[in-house]
């Protein structure tokens, strides 16, 4: 019969043996995997821009990651070979050779992008991300798409973010920080000359112009492809909340939607 100091004694010994089979050691943390890396950003997207000259093309030279949320797709055909994206410092447009975008690259996906041996160009004071210079025409070089066979090697794809809210702003407190970005104008409506017409011209397959106006008198363009699913619909009579793209033209202000959900305009006009 077994005394109680040496039944202690058994017991003890009997979890040293358990700790030494199972290892009890000190847990550390697990390394990170490849997907942890890849989303670390080491760059913003505002720190990206400041690397540009208007006018100017720069290649990126640093083996740098922006991290960023899609915030406009190509699902409406409405931008064309582009995504919008952005981070909490601000946006940029990329510029990718291929077509329904939307399928890998949705609005609300989150990317990694590798941006050494990409180049910052802009089209009409728009900063855009792209492969290259197209210099075949020294008096107009333009910015080169990435190819699609470099998607892969370049972007990572992550989680999609359900719900992206856009930034409110006036008409008047857009400038160029906001370039690409998802913003929200409210209080807005289409001048009387743009009310109730086509948002582009679908047959000929050309952009068109639309005035938006606030009750201060304040405009901003939107602008709509030929392409667009939407390009034959009409624009709303009334006013309220229009939330969009934000871009630029030279000094010219400049909106466009996704679609035509980005349009809530129901409530009587300015007075």
């Amino acid at each position: 019969m077994l005394t109680h100091s040496v039944f202690q004694k058994k017991i003890m010994w009997g979890l040293l043996i358990v700790c030494q089979f199972y290892s009890c050691e000190k847990l550390y943390d697990a390394p990170p995997n490849e997907l942890d890396l890849a989303f670390s950003a080491d760059m913003t997207i505002r720190d990206l821009k400041a690397k540009h000259v208007m006018g100017k093309f720069e290649q990126i030279n640093d083996a740098k990651t922006i991290v960023a949320v899609v915030v406009a797709d190509d699902a409406s055909d409405n931008f064309y070979k582009s995504l919008a994206i952005q981070d909490s410092t601000g946006g940029i447009t990329i510029r990718m050779d291929g077509i329904k975008l939307n399928a890998n690259y949705p609005i609300g996906r989150k990317i990694a992008i590798n941006i050494k041996g990409l180049w910052l160009g802009d089209y009409g004071k728009l900063i855009q991300l792209g492969a290259g210079v197209d210099d075949t025409d020294p008096a107009n070089p333009s910015l080169l798409s990435i190819p699609q066979t470099l998607f892969d090697q370049i972007i990572k794809k992550g989680e999609v973010v359900a719900n992206i809210l856009p930034i409110k702003l006036s008409i008047n407190q857009l400038n160029n920080n906001y370039q690409s970005m998802l913003i929200q104008l409210d209080s807005v409506e289409f001048s009387p000359l743009d009310s109730a017409k086509a948002f582009a011209d679908f047959t000929n397959k050309l952009s068109v112009n639309r005035t938006l106006k606030a009750c201060n008198s304040a405009t901003i363009l939107l602008r709509s492809s030929g392409y667009a699913s939407f390009a034959n619909a009409l624009t709303p009579v009334g006013n309220g909340k229009v939330t969009g793209i934000y871009s630029v033209f030279g000094s010219t202000k400049q909106l466009m939607i996704r679609d035509i959900s980005d349009l809530q305009m129901n409530r009587s006009r300015c007075k």
